[in-house]
């Protein structure tokens, strides 16, 4: 095991006991406070699930709803307007939603990056390099050094990774 890990689970062993000092030392009213709080946010997140759910039952019985119209429909050319309205309608549907989809999961990829991101040691990096990092993940304006130090850090990277493959053919061969 590297040294880092052992110095990141300290420093998250002091973060809790501060977390836990600090709740103590609330009294009761700030307590319920913040477990009424923490109760919002779990209903909160499933009232969201619920809405994307109903949002697709929504538009499935539009889609069921055109399906039956159009099969009870015995001639065709004349409706070809209301048809083609009906379809646009449903594509806009289709496309709203899954650009709402893309959003959600970028907002969680970022928060998730931000989260790996914390988890690097200090000194993995050197200070510049973190800076340039940032900037970049809070999407900062980017100097023409910052610029140099993320391309260095991308070229770093991409050699880490290709030794990292050799390493693990070595590791291959040394657990066969």
């Amino acid at each position: 095991m590297s040294m880092d890990k052992w110095l990141g689970d300290k420093d998250t062993s002091e973060e809790k006991k501060l977390r836990e000092d600090t709740y103590a030392k609330l009294s009761k009213e700030e307590r319920k406070d913040l477990k009424v709080q923490k109760i919002r946010k779990i209903v909160q997140k499933n009232e969201n699930a619920s809405n994307k759910n109903d949002k697709r039952t929504e538009f499935l019985n539009s889609v069921i709803e055109f399906k039956d119209w159009l099969i009870n429909r015995s001639y065709l050319k004349g409706d070809l307007e209301r048809i083609e309205t009906w379809v646009a309608n449903l594509y806009l549907i289709l496309t709203a939603s899954l650009e709402q989809q893309k959003e959600a999961s970028g907002e969680f990829s970022k928060k998730n990056l931000l989260n790996n991101y914390k988890s690097i040691p200090v000194n993995f990096l050197d200070e510049k390099t973190r800076i340039a990092l940032n900037k970049k993940l809070k999407n900062t304006t980017k100097t023409t050094s910052d610029n140099y130090y993320l391309r260095k850090l991308k070229n770093l990277v991409k050699e880490k990774l290709k030794e990292a493959e050799y390493y693990e053919i070595l590791r291959d061969i040394l657990d066969s």
